[in-house]
């Protein structure tokens, strides 16, 4: 996954792991969060729509790793 991509409200997580949040400048600075696989990256109560999520550390979710099925 290109680090440089950026997901919005609505879109599916790829790939779990840390993404970093850029809400509106008004609202919030920047910080991180774990997103899971599969679920869809949220609105921000405070800046709705505007949020944006960009990959930081990716890594596979233990229930869809072979091991620990």
């Amino acid at each position: 996954m290109n680090a440089n991509v950026l997901f919005k409200p609505g879109d599916t997580v790829e790939a779990s792991g840390v993404y970093t949040v850029m809400h509106d400048k008004y609202h919030l600075q920047n910080h991180d969060v774990t997103c899971v696989f599969g679920k869809p990256f949220p609105p921000c109560r405070g800046c709705g729509q505007r949020v944006r999520f960009r990959a930081k550390c990716l890594a596979q979710h233990i229930a869809y790793h072979d091991s620990f099925k």
